[in-house]
């Protein structure tokens, strides 16, 4: 503050609406409240031109204090008509989430500020519940947090002594007695990432330059919360193809004797390399042409003569059927039927 007696302080950025001109009551208490975020004189400024709402000072993590609506204007900050008409609303910025807290800088000048008012508008000695409140006691919110919670005694306790000393004329009471250092700043990244959910921080390159460095860890919890993946998943391997299941005998035999698996040795490797056993396959292709057991069949050196013999007992039939009988029968039909034409 300039000036603690005359209540001026450090900056004056005052507020061209969201609040009422003049007031419909007298000044009796004080109202105090907290960011909810860690914000500066210009932050609330720029806020409360969106918001229809506005406080008197705003005391910065720095201890720096801002005035945005003169102490004989209405700011509209308790939520509450006769509250407002009748109050003083200081802010104050956050250093910390979950827990809220304020720096000791802000305490020590927000404490401060308190004691002034007090004395300024002759309130008495600051008393909680008396002549200085919490916002929640005027509307269902939780504000402003720790100066209603943890810190309250200790806020309390150094604007009774700020009062003290000014009612006094001393320039500053005694320096409160070091008391255990208060948690160090940290950031709520899961705040951070429902922040951002909601577009407060903006898209692309605006919001990569306002989270900074914490940016690849938030949009790592934003598209967790999303359901999204902060990397492209891995293609999937291909399925290995099924192997084809296997026809029955039967059906492979009634397809050697069509042709589908060529004759001779290359029948035999065809037969094989599909998982079917040859002999059993042309046991059933001979059964099926009608050749009998004692018909030679393919097997390692047969006679020519055997099988031309048998063609001429009429074994294998005539014509074109002769010939797909004899080759399904693995059997070469040329070969097979130049010796039949030089027994006849």
């Amino acid at each position: 503050m300039k000036n603690w007696e005359n209540i001026e302080a450090d900056e004056n950025l005052i507020l061209n609406k969201h609040f009422t001109p003049g007031r419909a009551g007298t000044i009796n208490k004080i109202v105090l409240h907290h960011n909810a975020g860690n914000l500066t004189i210009r932050g609330c400024y720029n806020v409360w031109q969106d918001r229809e709402a506005s406080a008197h000072y705003q005391v910065q993590s720095d201890g720096r204090i801002g005035q945005l609506v003169w102490d004989k204007d209405t700011a509209w900050h308790a939520g509450d008509f006769n509250a407002n008409a009748t109050s003083i609303g200081i802010e104050h910025a956050d250093c910390q989430t979950r827990p809220w807290m304020i720096s000791a800088a802000c305490l020590e000048n927000g404490a401060h500020l308190v004691a002034a008012l007090c004395k300024y508008y002759k309130l008495g000695r600051p008393t909680w519940m008396k002549n200085v409140f919490p916002h929640s006691h005027f509307s269902a919110t939780e504000c402003p947090a720790s100066i209603a919670g943890s810190q309250n005694a200790a806020y309390m306790k150094r604007a009774q002594q700020w009062y003290d000393a000014m009612m006094k004329g001393s320039s500053a009471p005694a320096a409160p007695k070091p008391s255990k250092p208060a948690p160090k700043p940290t950031t709520d990244l899961n705040a951070l990432a429902d922040a951002v959910i909601r577009g407060d921080y903006g898209n692309g390159d605006t919001r990569k330059q306002k989270l900074g460095s914490k940016y690849e860890a938030v949009m790592a919890i934003v598209n967790k919360k999303l359901g999204a993946s902060s990397a492209p998943a891995k293609p999937a391997k291909p399925a290995k193809p099924a192997k084809p299941a296997k026809k029955n005998i039967n059906t492979i035999a009634q397809e050697v004797i069509k042709g589908a698996w060529g004759n001779g040795d290359d029948r035999r490797r065809r037969l094989e390399a599909a998982g079917y056993n040859y002999a059993a396959v042309q046991k059933a292709v001979n059964a099926k042409l009608g050749v009998k057991s004692n018909t030679p069949t393919r097997r390692p050196g047969p006679s020519l003569d055997d099988v031309a013999r048998a063609v001429i007992r009429g074994d294998y039939g005539n014509g074109d059927d002769r010939r797909r009988r004899l080759e399904a029968a693995g059997y070469n039909y040329n070969a097979v039927q130049a010796r039949v034409n030089q027994l006849l």
